[in-house]
């Protein structure tokens, strides 16, 4: 028992990622997703992990979100999905419509506004070239970055702990709309799945860390 105690003791999203092996991703809880995001530095970084958590898509999606691309009439965001390949009439990539607060459209638009973004132009621009978006790479060390300031860390398919990644923040937007009741339906709409079954997923993810 003395034993026992003097284990550090691991948090629930961990072992239940390691008991399911490979087959459920890790991913971020709600409390520890806020607390990457209080701990960015810069506003445009604060509202690129806003937006990552509410819409819960890709970082490629998100980095490629235009001015152009928040609906000018609901809290509604037009991301282009990147797992659909096939390319509509003229060579136009699928799209999908996320819903995010109206408080998170209101600050995107002030940024566009102080920024001066043109309607066509990226939101999250690179530093280097203000036409291009914020390249993929960068973003995925931003949120290690303000993962590690957080002292937030999920278990990795090796079984070890490791900063966040763009990916647990897409699975953890996931699960936190199950557990909030949100329609399966709803939820692979919002993530873009072409089949449902593998929306299911989050809702075991869900289940596991409510019976934990």
């Amino acid at each position: 028992r003395a034993m026992s105690r003097a284990l550090p003791q691991r948090p629930a999203s961990a072992i239940v990622a390691q008991a399911a092996g490979d087959r459920l991703p890790s991913y971020v809880t709600r409390e520890q997703a806020r607390a990457i995001i209080n701990a960015t530095t810069t506003t445009v970084h604060r509202l690129l992990l806003e937006c990552l958590w509410q819409s819960g898509g890709r970082v490629s999606e998100v980095l490629r979100l235009r001015l152009s691309d928040i609906d000018p009439e609901a809290p509604l965001l037009h991301l282009v999905n990147m797992k659909q390949s096939k390319r509509l009439r003229g060579g136009a990539l699928p799209r999908k419509v996320v819903v995010v607060s109206a408080d998170l459209v209101a600050q995107l638009r002030a940024l566009a506004r102080d920024a001066r973004i043109p309607a066509d132009g990226y939101v999250f621009r690179s530093q280097k070239s203000q036409e291009r978006p914020m390249s993929y790479g960068h973003c995925w060390r931003l949120i290690r970055q303000y993962s590690i300031a957080a002292g937030i860390e999920v278990i990795g398919s090796d079984g070890h702990l490791r900063p966040a990644n763009g990916r647990d923040f897409r699975h953890g937007a996931a699960v936190n709309q199950v557990r909030q009741g949100v329609p399966l339906s709803e939820v692979q709409q919002q993530l873009g799945h072409a089949r449902i079954d593998t929306t299911t997923i989050y809702t075991k993810l869900a289940a596991r860390d409510l019976a934990s």
